[in-house]
């Protein structure tokens, strides 16, 4: 799969991997990043973390197209049942109206991929559960501490968030 989400991308927007040494973590507050990933606390850390488990965790950087500035990234994980599901999660930290676009396009490719694709967060996580639902993610279940999460192709591209950045990729559903 990391070879097949390499530079999806836009007129605005580039999905490139991540290369070792690009900083995400700093880029967030300490409870902006424990929202993402709770046990991973540094740069080198989240580094080393994708080193040691190339085959089970992908990460994604989005970058804008005219000045290659990132602004978010994301990353996958593969779930250990079943290689066909994956989960997603990351933030952005700069231009959110373009990390949405991003998210949108990056999630269109997975789909499309044939991958089913789960989410969660805690559940007071308002943002990610605003943007988890403008996309058209469902909620299958919830706890005290957190909602999870799924995504179909179909709910994707009948979302509001989507078709307002990609109308002309809407086809009858």
């Amino acid at each position: 799969m990391y070879n097949s989400l390499a530079n999806v991308e836009d007129h605005l927007i580039r999905w490139e991997p991540y290369a070792q040494g690009e900083i995400l973590c700093s880029r967030f507050s300490s409870d902006e990043w424990c929202h993402i990933v709770a046990d991973i606390h540094s740069d080198k850390e989240w580094a080393d973390f994708l080193t040691a488990n190339p085959q089970f965790a992908y990460c994604y950087v989005l970058k804008r197209c005219f000045d290659n500035r990132p602004i978010a990234f994301v990353y996958i994980l593969k779930e250990y049942d079943n290689e066909s599901i994956i989960s997603i999660h990351g933030g952005g930290w700069s231009n959110p109206i373009l990390y949405c676009r991003g998210y949108a396009l990056i999630l269109q490719r997975i789909l499309e991929k044939g991958y089913k694709v789960r989410t969660y967060c805690s559940v007071d996580n308002k943002r990610t559960l605003r943007l988890s639902k403008g996309l058209g993610y469902v909620v299958y279940k919830k706890t005290t501490q957190n909602v999870y999460m799924w995504l179909s192709l179909r709910n994707l591209k009948k979302s509001k968030m989507y078709k307002r950045f990609y109308p002309e990729t809407i086809q009858q559903l």
